[in-house]
């Protein structure tokens, strides 16, 4: 869900404001779609948030906004815009304003000057083009102390049927901001230092609402749920009281949990807690200011299972200082935790500590191609951990997963797949297919059948459709059928009895 985008169209909304939303994440012809858009709703403004890694793409987006409709007013928002807002200005001329950090008291008053056709000198947050091509930045916005004077996300804005399609739930926030000072992360410049806090039964009557929305699963997108102990305990008990019938997951640091803490979520409904373990060196942990251990990291993960709680952990490779013992360290206790866990290159994102003093910590940026700025390449060498050492580990954990995936065919095959082995291998086609569905508008483009009678629009519908995306009509309408069932997915007759079949709004 993009999360980010739903507070700013529910306050853009309260302030009086017309807003359209367009979540083209899957999208296979983003530009396509804009344009599509453009002609229908003619807007006085379009934004868009971006990371550095689809940076090209939304850049892309905002000239053909400009090439379609240059009077539009373009809007650009997003950690990596944020930090290097002027340069994004230099470069990028069909770019009239960025707004740096939260967002939505600089959006709403940027539509406010532009609805007055007032300047934007007094507008804190910014920075933008002026008429006669000038770059500004104004000073930095504080941040917004009372998070519950916020609205709602507007969820109306998304086909909401689409994010309860994938399973994986709905996003929420708690809090915001993060004291640690973690060199590769920019969030807490993006969100600031101290915690901000939303009432513990707010918080819950946001998740009640998303489950009466249809939703059973939950993440909590806090940089850290267990900031404070007091409070996360406080949402346990909240959802412990109401009962909810809600499944959900959070991040936290090894040195926020314990055993009480730990069965409070558990009995609250957390089925899977995120822990950024790292490193397995200590060393490291220390350079990179982590202020944990590999020890805290391996009685953190053992708690949690004691508590019936899933865990995923999460480790850089190349952090400053490695070396191949310390990344050989890292990899064994990896695989030593006997939990998933992730394996993310060491990213140089703008305005990150180890960006921004790279030689100070020994850090060699070998690419400012924000393509591939999502973690999976070598972006980083240090004196003795080269681009190659970093594939290696990478391609074989990679390697690791492939194989994974081919032993659950085989043993499909076979008849000797288990029930679990069964429903991952199920989940993986299901996504799949989401994918492509979604992604490649399949129904918007296929879903109308002129002469179709209604028992047999979903057979139809399958046949349809099949060959756009590479699938048997029995594959099909076995992945189709609960979507329509729980009404994801729904027929709309008209009077000469064609079947339009549509993703639901609600």
């Amino acid at each position: 869900m993009p999360l980010g985008l739903l507070y700013l169209g529910a306050r853009l909304e309260e302030a009086g404001n017309r807003v359209f939303l367009e979540d083209i994440q899957l999208c296979r012809s983003p530009v396509s779609r804009i344009k599509q858009t453009l002609k229908s709703l003619n807007p006085q403004v379009v934004g868009i948030t971006s990371f550095s890694i689809n940076l090209p793409i939304a850049s892309k987006i905002l000239q053909a906004v400009k090439r379609f409709h240059p009077e539009i007013v373009t809007v650009w928002g997003g950690p990596h815009v944020s930090f290097d807002d002027q340069d994004i200005l230099h470069n990028h001329p069909w770019v009239d304003v960025i707004v740096r950090g939260e967002g939505e008291e600089t959006l709403v008053e940027i539509l406010d000057r532009l609805e007055r056709r007032k300047g934007f000198d007094a507008v804190p947050g910014m920075s933008w083009r002026g008429a006669d091509g000038g770059l500004n930045r104004n000073p930095s916005r504080p941040f917004r102390e009372d998070l519950d004077q916020l609205p709602r996300p507007a969820w109306h804005l998304l086909k909401i049927s689409q994010y309860r399609a994938f399973g994986e739930g709905a996003s929420i926030l708690t809090s915001r901001g993060c004291p640690h000072r973690c060199v590769f992360c920019v969030g807490r410049k993006m969100i600031g230092t101290r915690g901000r806090f939303r009432r513990p039964a707010a918080v819950v009557d946001e998740m009640e609402a998303l489950v009466n929305l249809g939703f059973r699963k939950i993440r909590v997108e806090d940089d850290l749920f267990t900031y404070r102990r007091d409070r996360a305990l406080a949402i346990c008990k909240e959802l412990d009281r109401r009962k909810l019938s809600l499944r959900w997951r959070a991040y936290a640091r090894v040195d926020t949990v314990d055993p009480e803490l730990l069965k409070a979520m558990k009995k609250a409904g957390c089925e899977r807690i995120l822990f950024g373990a790292e490193s397995g060196s200590t060393e490291i942990l220390a350079r990179i200011r982590k202020g944990i251990t590999p020890e805290q990291t391996r009685k953190a993960v053992e708690m949690a299972r004691r508590e019936g709680i899933g865990v995923l952990a999460s480790f850089v490779l190349g952090l400053p200082g490695e070396t191949p013992r310390t990344l050989r360290e890292t990899l064994e206790f990896a695989g030593s935790l006997n939990v998933p866990y992730t394996l993310n290159l060491l990213t140089p994102y703008v305005g990150t500590e180890i960006r921004e003093r790279a030689e100070e910590w020994g850090i060699q940026i070998l690419s400012n191609d924000w393509r591939y700025y999502g973690q999976g390449k070598p972006l980083t060498a240090t004196p003795e951990i080269r681009a190659w050492h970093l594939n290696r580990a990478v391609n074989r954990f990679r390697r690791n997963l492939s194989q994974y995936l081919e032993l659950l065919l085989e043993r499909e095959h076979e008849g000797t797949l288990g029930k679990e082995g069964a429903e991952e291998l199920e989940q993986y086609r299901h996504w799949t297919f989401l994918r492509k569905l979604i992604g490649q508008e399949i129904l918007e483009h296929f879903g109308n059948l002129p002469t179709c009678t209604e028992g047999k629009g979903v057979e139809e519908l399958a046949r349809t459709i099949a060959p756009h995306l590479g699938m048997v009509d029995r594959e099909v309408q076995k992945h189709l059928e609960p979507h329509i069932r729980d009404g994801h997915i729904t027929p709309i007759k008209d009077p000469g009895g064609a079947l339009l079949w549509s993703w639901a709004f609600s």
